[in-house]
């Protein structure tokens, strides 16, 4: 009888080891799955944004009103919510793009990504500015990016320029 005993106690004891490691198992394959969405999701919010640096240089901010409209639609309609674009329409030289024909903006370099809350990140980073034939950095203008996803796509919500540094 003890032997009956020891054994059916040795076999729930085997089950529950086997259930607590298939649980665990579990449990750590969600967490990575979580973790490998939010590092999708940051890939895909600073892919966004140098995408969206790389136009900056074919928006001329002082074109006339129907040139500049049409423009930014064209240039930054895939990567900025509509909100945000009628603001710039109404205010350009507050909006990032090319005011001069040298230097102009070349691209984003991001300086960092930091989730804010779920479907919204900020970026910081600096547009950096060349000038005619040359690679060389002429300016660096601090930008704040408020990225967030809307009806399930990415997009610039929000913006702030700096000011212009060497």
């Amino acid at each position: 009888m003890k032997k009956g005993l020891v054994l059916i106690l040795v076999l729930l004891l085997s089950i529950s080891l086997v259930a607590c490691t298939t649980a665990e198992a579990k449990l750590g394959k969600e967490s990575k799955q979580i973790q490998e969405t939010q590092n999708n999701d940051e890939e895909a919010v600073n892919s966004l944004v140098e995408d969206f640096g790389k136009r900056l240089q074919l928006v001329s901010l002082l074109a006339p009103e129907d040139v500049l409209e049409e423009s930014m639609q064209e240039n930054y309609g895939e990567f900025v919510a509509p909100s945000l674009l009628k603001e710039w329409l109404k205010d350009p030289v507050n909006a990032p793009g090319r005011l001069t024909s040298s230097p102009w903006p070349d691209r984003i370099e991001i300086l960092g990504t930091e989730k804010i809350s779920e479907g919204a990140y900020e970026v910081k980073g600096e547009i950096i500015e060349v000038a005619n034939g040359s690679d060389e950095i002429v300016e660096r203008r601090q930008i704040t990016l408020m990225v967030e996803k809307i009806e399930g796509k990415w997009l610039i919500n929000d913006a702030h320029i700096g000011e212009n540094s060497v």
